[in-house]
């Protein structure tokens, strides 16, 4: 091959990758004037029997709590579903045994299985009242929640449980829970999708219109795209071989979401970052 001819060809495949993250970098700024990017907040991960919030069962739930831009805790727990009398435990073990073969299939690692859930786990419903108290008093401090596919997959589980298992109706603050997915996502988009939130929009509603949209070529995978994209695993000190395991997965989140605010020209600005209202504002010219 002439070498002018394979200088061609490794610019041809670049530019792709450079059209993508400038794209990224100037949708994050945009974003960063109607989001206020918190100093302080928690990210949160679940593992699940499957993908249907009334259907299947949290399985273990991760969370790290962000301070002034420091990890201060990151915890993970396991509900204990097998010595819990009030679910069908044998559709409950086929629906683990489908999400363990599925994914080793694609080959990701498996963490939540039965012996793991009944031999590590804790109580469920303790743990699921832990968790409502947890986020009642963050929505009452503003505090915003960070999750990837929040909105569409674990807002919707936890609010399923609390209602189904604590009989609480709990649903989540409409402007309080950031979506690294949704995010990643709408940077990659082209104008004609309106990928930033509409004046009055609010990040649920606009979590959902972006989550609706198929795109070729948009990827945002958390332990694909994302880390290949930004490195998170290495940043965070974990293997790849830990993705999927609900600590490790919120602990991750953590670095995307610190690789947000650079994309946004926020890296450097650490102090006096205010962390009320943290709301999606309405753009001053609409």
């Amino acid at each position: 091959m002439m070498p002018q001819f394979k200088t061609a060809v490794r610019l041809a495949l670049a530019r792709p990758n450079q059209l993508v993250a400038l794209m990224s970098r100037t949708w994050f700024k945009e974003f960063a004037q109607r989001f206020n990017f918190p100093a302080n907040y928690t990210t949160v991960d679940l593992e699940t029997t499957g993908v249907s919030p009334e259907e299947h069962m949290i399985c273990s739930i991760g969370h790290t709590r962000v301070r002034n831009h420091e990890i201060v805790e990151t915890k993970e727990v396991y509900l204990n579903w097998p010595e819990y009398p009030g679910i069908d435990h044998e559709k409950m073990q086929q629906d683990l045994y489908n999400v363990e073969k599925a994914m080793l299939r694609r080959g990701k690692s498996f963490f939540h299985s039965w012996d793991t859930l009944r031999c590590e786990g804790e109580e469920p419903i303790a743990t699921l009242q832990h968790y409502l108290e947890m986020f009642e008093d963050m929505e009452q401090r503003k505090e915003v929640l960070i999750a990837h596919n929040g909105w569409r997959f674990d807002c919707e589980f936890f609010q399923s449980h609390f209602h189904n298992f604590l009989r609480i109706p709990f649903t989540f603050h409409p402007d309080l829970v950031y979506d690294t997915g949704i995010c990643e996502k709408a940077s990659q988009l082209d104008d004609i999708d309106d990928p930033l939130p509409a004046p009055g929009e609010t990040m649920q509603q606009w979590a959902w219109r972006i989550g609706e949209l198929r795109r070729r070529g948009v990827l945002w995978a958390l332990d694909k795209h994302c880390d290949e994209t930004y490195g998170l695993f290495k940043k965070a000190g974990l293997d790849t071989s830990a993705a999927h395991a609900a600590g490790a997965d919120s602990l991750v989140l953590h670095y995307l979401f610190q690789e947000h605010r650079r994309l946004a020209g926020l890296a450097d600005q650490l102090d006096g970052v205010t962390d009320t209202p943290q709301i999606v504002e309405e753009d001053a010219q609409g």
